[in-house]
């Protein structure tokens, strides 16, 4: 037999199976104060979060398409018998983004939290117990005593409350929707 006549192996056409969509991005800075971050898939994520914990980093779920794209490009860790896990090095711009995506700054107007009320910024105010909270725009502050007005009706008198008194929006409500 000749090896003209000798038949060619086929290539196989094998399906690839999809790759899993990362679900979790597990981030933060090592001990040496360097960025690291990885994705893990849906499979992976109570034990990506146990690992992150032992770890001392963060965990993000992976929502919207700015996530989805950012944890596409991030390599998949890998967690081991031990517990901990594998979370690659990345560029510090990388680790920026991921820091402001967990903890987006809050939406001009909305106090973080009660130490950051100022004037101008919008609370929930309830006048008497029972009676709901409605927003109200911070006038003015003294120590911990807030001169407010109602938002939806500036007619009525101003209200003088304690800061502790009043309840927060959450910061990020007030910012635009990213979906499409």
């Amino acid at each position: 037999m000749t090896s003209k006549s000798k038949p060619k192996p086929q290539a196989k056409i094998s399906q690839a199976e999809p790759k899993p969509s990362p679900m979790v991005i597990v981030f933060g800075l090592d001990q040496a104060n360097k960025p690291r971050a990885a994705s893990f898939t849906g499979e992976q994520v109570e034990l990506a979060t146990k690992a992150a914990t032992l770890m001392k980093l963060r965990v993000l779920k992976v929502v919207g398409p700015e996530l989805t794209e950012l944890a596409a490009r991030l390599q998949a860790g890998r967690i081991y018998a031990s517990g901990h896990g594998f979370v690659p090095p990345i560029r510090p711009q990388i680790y920026e983004r991921l820091s402001e995506l967990a903890d987006p700054k809050p939406a001009p107007g909305l106090p973080r939290s009660w130490d950051d009320i100022e004037v101008g910024h919008l609370v929930l105010v309830t006048e008497a117990p029972g009676e709901g909270y409605w927003e109200a725009i911070v006038l003015g502050r003294d120590n911990d005593m807030l001169n407010v007005k109602w938002r939806d009706y500036p007619k009525l008198p101003q209200l003088v409350c304690h800061r502790a008194a009043v309840a927060l929006l959450k910061p990020t409500a007030a910012e635009p929707s990213t979906a499409a």
